[in-house]
């Protein structure tokens, strides 16, 4: 038990250091978008210069695109790993089948399903780099990706489940 509660504590740390990462991240990501502004001839210039045959404007379109997708991505992000800290904290205390911990598991689906749909804005920017030699095929549509928001609704409604049983069990005794 007391390796268990290592690897989750341990797990908890990871998480920490994850949420800390992705603001910082989304602050970065933002802040770069903010600047691609006044940086903009500056930007289409170099790209320009080294991609002669490039739509140079398309691709700091693109660029700032990517980098609003990548702000978009940390509220998700944030969700799923403030969540999951919560819900080990659960987990560490006693009270894995909680109510607040079916609600948590709920918002870790909704997260995944925000991340699996911002692959669609992903599908339609990666097109305006073709001619940098970047892959036009970067981002795709995941099966796995799709199979991970299900499995978090599942496993929301089992978790309801659970804190039901557990609610009935502690009402009866």
């Amino acid at each position: 038990m007391a390796r268990r509660d290592r690897i989750l504590r341990f797990t908890v740390a990871v998480l920490r250091v994850l949420l800390v990462l992705n603001i910082a991240f989304a602050a970065v990501f933002l802040l770069g978008t903010l600047a691609s502004f006044p940086f903009h001839d500056m930007l289409a210039g170099r790209i320009a210069t080294k991609y002669p045959a490039i739509d140079a404007e398309r691709v700091v379109g693109g660029i700032r695109a990517l980098l609003l997708l990548g702000v978009a991505a940390s509220g998700p992000a944030h969700i799923i790993f403030s969540r999951l800290i919560a819900i080990i904290g659960t987990v560490l205390a006693g009270e894995t089948f909680a109510s607040s911990n079916a609600r948590r598991v709920r918002a870790i689906g909704w997260a995944l399903l925000a991340i699996q749909l911002l692959d669609v804005p992903l599908l339609l920017i990666v097109p305006s780099f073709e001619g940098m030699g970047v892959r036009v095929d970067g981002s795709s549509i995941s099966i796995g990706g799709w199979l991970s928001v299900l499995v978090a609704f599942i496993l929301a409604r089992v978790f309801a489940e659970g804190a039901a049983l557990r609610e009935d069990l502690e009402g009866t005794v």
